[in-house]
């Protein structure tokens, strides 16, 4: 951080030397005015300036005083061909920007905020840059995760809370991003960048369409998105959660404690009928005994591959079962039961065929260690009597 002595910063060359703008060539006077001429202490020191003194940039001026530069195609064509400029006016579209239009509060995000400070600003493809993907998450928790600075503050009416980060961090999306994959979405993919707002109600299933887009196609050809809106029901995150995404299972399709129908079927909100509740009973039950059949018909695809047998068809088969599952799993979210019963089928029907066929090659393993059996029968018999022939003729055996 910059030293300060008597109410004024001292900044140094080592405190730039991490900063964006100083490695591009821009020097103090490019930001805060001033001669760089002149020895005259007066002309060098922020003369024209429309900010005389540091101090006097607070959190209400950063914005303007970032977009100076940044909202000017021609200047940003410096330093890159086909440059951004309509952060500044994404930003006062944001949640951040009418809050801090409105209010000035100082403890609202601005540039500075999440871009790492006024005098080490960095790169946003730097890896150790705050809004580098794997590092996002953890800029925004500053200060949602704090009890204080979120506080009182409401979205739509909503308290905004401050355990979003904690959740996430437990969610799919979290634990994937944990492990490397950097497909995997951060706060800024879901809420926007410099415009960042929550999605609202009719807006989540296209916020996670932009990366579930099968999902998303299944979902919007169907009359329920229409009703999750009518409701006020958000789509996607009305079975699945916002922030804490947790690992989709079979659990969730049905009637039993854990299953997301029941929150409407089993009382009968939001329209739900005891006939849909029916329905998500019967797909749990045949989506339950296809598990089973896959998982018998692999242990016996698996036990015969041990014992030596050719089971390559069969476990091409088994591929085509486990897709069908998928394909199942998948459709569930067109709420349309035919093609969702039609899949299970389809499934069924093949792990079936599977399972005979790799009982069919345990049976046949069997039978050829029986016949085996049977046919070393005689031949010791030979044996025998061989060795008792060569006794008689007294002729040594060994």
């Amino acid at each position: 951080m910059p030293e300060v002595q008597q109410g004024r910063y001292y900044v140094s060359e080592k405190h730039l030397a991490g900063d964006i703008h100083w490695q591009k060539g821009l020097r103090c006077y490019d930001c805060h005015g001033g001669d760089p001429t002149t020895t005259n202490k007066s002309k060098a020191h922020f003369p024209d300036a429309p900010y005389r003194e540091i101090k006097e940039i607070g959190p209400r001026d950063i914005p303007e005083f970032c977009g100076r530069c940044h909202s000017d195609v021609q200047y940003m064509r410096h330093y890159q061909p086909s440059p951004r400029t309509d952060q500044l006016s994404e930003y006062w579209t944001s949640s951040h920007g009418k809050q801090l239009k409105a209010t000035g509060d100082p403890q609202v995000a601005v540039c500075t905020s999440c871009h790492g400070g006024k005098h080490k600003l960095i790169a946003v493809r730097n890896l150790e840059s705050p809004v580098y993907i794997t590092r996002i998450a953890k800029t925004c928790a500053g200060c949602h995760s704090d009890a204080k600075i979120m506080a009182g503050r409401q979205y739509h009416g909503r308290p905004l809370g401050h355990n979003q980060y904690d959740e996430w961090q437990q969610g799919v999306h979290g634990k994937a991003l944990a492990k490397g994959d950097l497909s995997a979405p951060a706060c800024n993919r879901c809420h926007g960048n410099h415009g960042a707002v929550p999605p609202d109600v009719d807006s989540v299933a296209n916020v996670c369409g932009s990366c579930h887009g099968k999902v998303a196609k299944l979902f919007a050809s169907t009359r329920m998105k229409h009703q999750f809106e009518e409701a006020g029901l958000p789509g996607c995150a009305t079975c699945h959660g916002n922030h804490l995404i947790r690992t989709p299972t079979d659990e969730m399709l049905g009637m039993g404690e854990k299953a997301v129908c029941a929150k409407c079927h089993a009382q009968g909100q939001h329209g739900a009928t005891l006939a849909g509740a029916a329905v998500a009973r019967s797909l749990r039950a045949q989506l339950d005994e296809l598990n089973q059949l896959i998982a018998e018909a692999n242990a016996n695809v698996a036990q015969a591959e041990r014992l030596g047998m050719d089971v390559s068809s069969p476990r091409f088969d088994l591929r085509k079962a486990l897709n069908a599952r998928v394909n199942a799993r998948t459709l569930i979210h067109s709420f349309a039961p035919g093609p969702v019963e039609k899949a299970l089928a389809e499934g069924i029907q093949t792990a079936s065929a599977v399972k005979e066929r790799a009982e069919a090659a345990l049976e046949e393993h069997t039978a050829r260690r029986t016949w085996l059996a049977v046919s070393l029968a005689p031949i010791a018999v030979v044996v025998l009597f061989l060795l008792f022939y060569i006794r008689r003729l007294g002729m040594p055996t060994a």
